[in-house]
């Protein structure tokens, strides 16, 4: 696929003063790309014929995908790719076979593509994303990713061969890496690092929101599940909505480049690839994958051009697991722009939910409280500002922040649905029901044309006791999700709504019989009537034996 960078708008990125930079090397700067966190997942807003369409920014991915909700969606035709062996595979042994769309005007960097390509996978990335954006939409030239403040920032070196390129670092330490590919066809960011002294490869993945270790790697370096320390952290969800069981070890020793981190702890799982037919293939290339935690706390150059990885270290924890009895170590430093001016409202917004990512709260709700002074008429930070509130549990700020951002924006579907779900957790939900009826109306407007939200919609109506209203939209669900897991999932959600009702319970007690059939071969797991997919033997899986038990 051709780029055109004519819609570009070139910058010169000024310098600094050190030696590093004689000569005549000058980096222009020839677009950014703002980075919005979800959590620990990096997205992008892009345009799909005239229509937005919020994006995975998935460094570790060799070709942009799509969901097929949002081929759907969207209208878009789907060819198959010629070859019986054409498959994709992921972290924990998922593999699915693609098919291919073509969109007709992409929006990329203010500049419109024609034609582009997409893979079209059936997962639907949590409902909420569209697709991911891949190695061959990110490697136009070198590359900065700047997560720490919100940007990735596409650069053109002139005359810099042999030159560090870290041109931020002025006089802090920087590292660098040697770049190293899988393949002329496969242009991941792969590098070398070591673990209590083994050395590994390394994948550099903004798709993955935390690092992890292969097991294999794992046991090289003198660790394996059953050694002192490791603790069982549950699952992780990998390609196709498949869960991989992961586990928290101490580790010894991290390096790569010029930075090491002592005593800290990695989580280790199986993320061997697997062939089309289930078969477990040699995990020759990616010992570990380096995520979203590994990203946010550092600034990092990516030197196509020279191929080096430049990187500098803005502070906090090298990975982030989030969990309180690892402690924490300092937040991550304000990091500079490429040009110095004042921060406008969406840059704080960025930074904000990248700091709420690192669970800096405090930080992450001044960035987004000044985001909220300065433009007030945007319902968008009121709502990521709720969704920070919440995480703190803060519920009666964030439902300031959520009613707020529906004054503005009366048809925000994310804030709809935000509301109801925190009434719906209210002791006194039962007062405020004609609310909660509201909200989910709104949603089930949208809903109608948008598959993800149908599932989540039904059982949210369950939770409010609209039981007719529930059914009626997994219903919808499962018409349009004929993969056996995805019918596995939905029927464990409708067995557990009827069951809850009262009524029909013989067509209950069929869905649970058949999502336990099914579950042997993707099996599924929940709490409280809410389906999630898991790797577990079905005989262990708590998820359809309560609701069959409720049944």
């Amino acid at each position: 696929m051709g780029m055109r960078h004519s819609g570009w708008t070139t910058v010169l990125i000024l310098l600094g003063a050190s030696s590093a930079w004689a000569g005549n090397c000058r980096l222009l700067q020839l677009g950014t790309l703002p980075v919005t966190l979800q959590g620990l997942r990096p997205t992008v807003r892009i345009g799909i014929d005239g229509r937005r369409a919020t994006f995975l920014l998935d460094s570790g991915a060799f070709y942009n995908t799509i969901s097929e909700d949002t081929a759907a969606r969207y209208r878009l035709a789907l060819h198959a790719i010629p070859g019986d062996e054409v498959y994709l595979t992921g972290a924990g042994g998922g593999t699915t076979r693609p098919r291919l769309t073509t969109v007709k005007t992409f929006s990329y960097l203010n500049a419109p593509l024609h034609h582009v390509q997409f893979l079209v996978i059936p997962q639907n990335f949590w409902g909420r994303l569209a697709g991911s954006l891949g190695q061959n939409l990110l490697r136009v030239s070198d590359v900065e990713y700047d997560l720490a403040d919100g940007v990735v920032r596409f650069i053109r070196p002139v005359g810099c061969a042999g030159q560090p390129l870290a041109y931020w670092a002025d006089k802090t330490p920087y590292s660098v890496v040697k770049l190293r590919y899988l393949g002329a066809a496969h242009s991941q960011l792969l590098a070398h690092a070591a673990v209590n002294g083994q050395r590994i490869t390394v994948l550099l993945d903004t798709g993955s929101p935390r690092s992890i270790l292969s097991l294999q790697a794992a046991r090289r370096a003198g660790i394996t599940r059953h050694s002192p320390g490791v603790k069982p952290l549950g699952t992780s969800l990998g390609l196709g909505g498949l869960h991989f069981q992961v586990w928290s070890a101490p580790v010894a020793e991290f390096q790569i480049g010029g930075e090491r981190i002592e005593h800290t702890h990695l989580l280790i799982g199986n993320i061997d690839p697997r062939g089309p037919a289930g078969q477990i293939r040699s995990n020759r290339h990616v010992d570990m994958l380096l995520g979203a935690d590994f990203f946010l706390s550092q600034r990092l150059y990516v030197a196509y051009s020279q191929h080096r990885i430049y990187f500098t270290y803005n502070g906090g924890p090298l990975f982030n697991l989030n969990l309180p009895q690892y402690g924490r170590t300092g937040a991550p430093a304000a990091t500079a722009t490429a040009a110095a001016r004042p921060l406008s409202a969406a840059d704080l917004m960025r930074r904000g939910m990248a700091l709420a990512a690192l669970h800096e709260f405090r930080r992450a709700i001044a960035d987004l409280s000044h985001a909220c002074a300065l433009a007030p008429d945007n319902a968008r930070d009121r709502y990521e500002r709720g969704t920070v509130y919440l995480a703190q549990q803060r519920d009666r700020a964030a439902l300031a922040d959520f009613d707020a951002a529906l004054r503005l924006a009366p048809h925000d579907v994310q804030a709809h649905l935000a509301r109801a779900e925190l009434r719906l957790e209210q002791p006194d939900a039962a007062a405020h029901q004609a609310q909660i009826d509201t909200d989910l109306a709104a949603v089930a407007r949208q809903a109608a044309h948008d598959a993800p939200l149908q599932l989540k919609l039904g059982i949210l109506y369950g939770e409010a006791g609209r039981y007719r209203a529930g059914l009626a939209q997994i219903d919808r669900w499962l018409a349009t999700h004929r993969r056996r897991s995805a019918q596995a999932t939905g029927l464990n959600a409708r067995c557990w709504l009827r069951g809850m009702s009262d009524r029909a319970l013989h067509r209950a007690l069929a869905d649970c019989n058949e999502a336990l059939n099914l579950s042997a071969e993707h099996t599924i797991g929940a709490g409280a009537g809410l389906p999630y997919l898991r790797d577990t033997l079905p005989e262990d899986d708590p998820a359809v034996r309560d609701s069959r038990a409720l049944v």
